[in-house]
């Protein structure tokens, strides 16, 4: 990818991140164009990437759209993500060290703080951040490397389900238990709270979470 292609996929994408474009809404290509000072070409081809990503759509004829996931589409990011987060937590308690846990902690003291400031994309990115560093403390690349393309899509999802403070601070309430879950290496338990943390978010089956070890338990991603 040119470098002009670079520049537009990371403007496109941090305009999507950051809420200036919501799930649903069109690409402004020509704007991108006038402000990068590039011609169309490579906001193409970025586009291109960014919908090898699913975080955009391109129609026929009717230009590109960010993408917005159907509740299907997100019970199936669901499935995959309850799988993926399972095996980095339990990786993650046999790996870690003290340090490793100490930054989780941190970490989700930052969402929570970040939540209940009211700000939405603080708070979904330092969501974001809490997971990927459960993943990265196991040290296996291919799975990092899946973690992160899902947790990208799930960055869109979470904005389209944001509602109140109060509703995304019970989303991450979840995270300084699993954090202990982890350090003290307890593996039913970070099951359970897995399952629990993303079960209603996703709308999953309670036969998945059954086979996983969650609870039927009132609870949010």
């Amino acid at each position: 990818m040119s470098s002009q292609s670079t520049a537009a996929y990371q403007q496109i994408k941090d305009m999507i991140f950051r809420m200036e474009l919501l799930p649903g809404t069109r690409i402004p290509e020509l704007q991108i164009s006038a402000k990068l000072s590039i011609s169309r070409t490579p906001i193409h081809d970025a586009l291109r990437r960014l919908e090898s990503e699913g975080l955009v759509t391109i129609g026929q004829n009717r230009g590109a759209a960010v993408t917005c996931f159907s509740d299907e589409e997100i019970q199936e990011i669901g499935v995959v993500r309850l799988a993926q987060d399972i095996l980095s937590a339990e990786l993650a308690a046999y790996y870690g060290s003290a340090s490793d846990f100490d930054q989780l902690g941190r970490l989700a003291e930052i969402c929570e703080e970040a939540s209940s400031q009211g700000d939405v994309y603080g708070r979904i990115r330092t969501d974001r951040d809490f997971h990927l560093a459960i993943a990265n403390i196991s040290g296996n690349s291919r799975l990092i490397a899946q973690q992160y393309a899902i947790y990208q899509q799930i960055h869109l999802i979470q904005v389209s389900k944001y509602v109140d403070v109060a509703h995304s601070l019970l989303q991450i309430h979840h995270h300084k238990p699993l954090v202990a879950a982890i350090q003290s290496g307890n593996l039913p338990e970070i099951r359970r709270l897995t399952c629990q943390h993303v079960k209603d978010f996703h709308r999953l089956n309670p036969y998945l979470l059954r086979c996983y070890g969650g609870e039927a338990e009132n609870a949010s991603s």
